[in-house]
C-alpha cells in the first residue's frame, strides 16, 4: 500500500514506501522479534515537525518507522538518544517499545528509529483525563536522574530563561519576524528576569522530564495512557513538564481548546497528592515558570512560520509544515503574549 499524505510533486519522497520495504527486508532476523518478514505494508505517513513517521505492518504486527530529518534535541545522535531512553523506560509502562535504531545513514540520509505503534486516541483535555495524566507524570518523575547520558539542566529556571532568550534571538534574525511579537516577548523576559535570581533555588534537576507533553503525544491505549515522541528528554525540575502540559500555547498547538481552571486545579492537586509535594509550593513554582515555557512555545511557532514564509523549511518536511500552518498561526499570535503579561 502507498503511504497516504505524500504529494506527487515532492520528488525527494518518491518511492519512499518501496525503499522502506527494502530496508526492512534487509534487517537481520530477530530485530522485530521475528525472522525475515513475509508481509510488509506501509499503511500511512504521519509527518511530524522534525521527522517522517510511517505506520507500518510487518507480518500482522504494527510499528512506527521514523525517518529523523532534523535534530529537535540539537544532538547529532538524536535517534540513539531517543532509542536509549525508550529502552530504559520499557519496564515502566510509560512509552512505546523500541526495536531498532540506525544512525549510520548509509541507506537513508537520516537516522532511523523503529518502535511499537500504539493504537488509541490522543488526549482531549477532558476533566476525567486529568488524574491519568497526573499519575503518568508522577511515575515518570519518580524515576529521578537515574538514567546516565541524559542532558541535564543544572539550573532549571535560569536555563529556561536562557532558552527563551535564544528563541527570541533566533526569531529576531528572521526577515519575516513581527515587531509586535518581539516587543511583547522582550517585555515578558524583562518582567521574568528578577524571578530567576529570586526564586531559582526552588528549582532542582531531580526528575526525568519528557519536555514535550502536549495532547498529541499522549495515546490512550487499552493498557493505559502512554507518552510518545521521546526526542528530547532531560533531567530537570518536574515543573517543566507540568508547565508544558498547562501552557495554553502548548494546548493550542493540538486544538482550539484550552484547559479550564477546574481542570488545571484537578491536575495539579492530583499530582501533588501522588508525589507528596506541598501543593502551595508547587502552584508557586508553576506560576513562576509557566510564562517562560509558554513564551518558548509561542516563539517556536512564530519562527516556524517565518521559515515557511521565507522558504527556509527543509524540503523533506515542507508538506508537513504547510499542513500545520494554522497551528503555527494559532500559537504564534502575539495576543498570546499579551495574555501572559496580563496574568503574570
Amino acid at each position: 500500500m502507498r503511504a497516504e499524505g505524500l504529494r506527487a510533486d515532492r520528488g525527494m519522497l518518491a518511492g519512499i514506501d518501496e525503499k522502506i520495504e527494502r530496508y526492512l527486508r534487509d534487517l537481520p532476523p530477530g530485530v522485530l522479534d521475528r525472522g525475515y518478514p513475509d508481509s510488509i505494508e506501509i499503511l500511512e505517513m504521519m509527518p511530524g515537525a522534525y521527522n517522517l513517521n510511517f505506520h507500518i505492518r510487518v507480518d500482522g504486527r504494527e510499528f512506527v518507522f521514523r525517518i529523523n530529518i532534523e535534530q529537535q534535541s540539537g544532538l547529532p545522535n538524536q535517534v540513539e538518544y531517543e532509542f536509549a531512553i525508550l529502552r530504559f523506560l520499557e519496564p515502566h509502562r510509560l512509552a512505546p517499545k523500541a526495536y531498532y535504531c540506525d544512525n549510520k545513514r548509509d541507506y537513508f540520509d537520516f537516522g532511523i528509529l523503529i518502535e511499537q505503534y500504539l493504537q488509541g486516541p490522543h488526549l482531549s483535555l477532558d476533566m476525567e483525563e486529568m488524574p491519568r495524566v497526573a499519575e503518568l507524570l508522577a511515575r515518570l518523575h519518580s524515576l529521578g536522574p537515574r538514567h546516565e547520558g541524559l542532558v541535564v539542566w543544572q539550573d532549571p529556571l535560569a536555563d529556561t530563561y536562557d532558552l527563551v532568550q535564544k528563541d527570541l534571538k533566533e526569531y529576531q534574525a528572521k526577515r519575516a519576524s513581527e515587531q509586535r511579537t518581539i516587543g511583547l516577548a522582550k517585555r515578558l523576559l524583562d518582567r521574568a528576569e528578577p524571578s530567576v535570581d529570586r526564586f531559582g533555588r526552588l528549582f532542582a534537576p531531580a526528575s526525568l522530564n519528557h519536555t514535550d507533553v502536549v495532547c498529541d503525544n499522549f495515546v490512550k491505549t487499552t493498557e493505559g495512557l502512554r507518552l510518545i515522541d521521546w526526542e528530547k528528554p532531560r533531567i530537570d525540575d518536574s515543573t517543566y513538564d507540568l508547565c508544558c502540559f498547562l501552557s495554553e500555547p502548548a494546548q493550542l498547538w493540538c486544538s482550539q481548546r484550552v484547559l479550564d481552571p477546574g481542570g488545571r486545579e484537578s491536575f495539579l492537586k492530583t499530582y501533588a497528592d501522588l508525589t507528596g509535594e506541598n501543593p502551595d509550593r508547587l502552584w508557586e513554582k508553576v506560576r513562576i515558570r509557566e510564562p517562560l515555557v509558554s513564551l518558548h512555545w509561542i516563539l517556536w511557532g512564530a519562527t516556524k512560520l517565518c521559515d515557511l514564509r521565507e522558504r527556509r523549511t527543509v524540503p523533506e518536511l515542507l508538506t508537513a509544515h504547510e499542513e500545520k500552518t494554522a497551528r503555527y498561526e494559532r500559537i504564534a499570535h502575539p495576543d498570546n503574549i499579551e495574555r501572559l503579561l496580563g496574568s503574570s
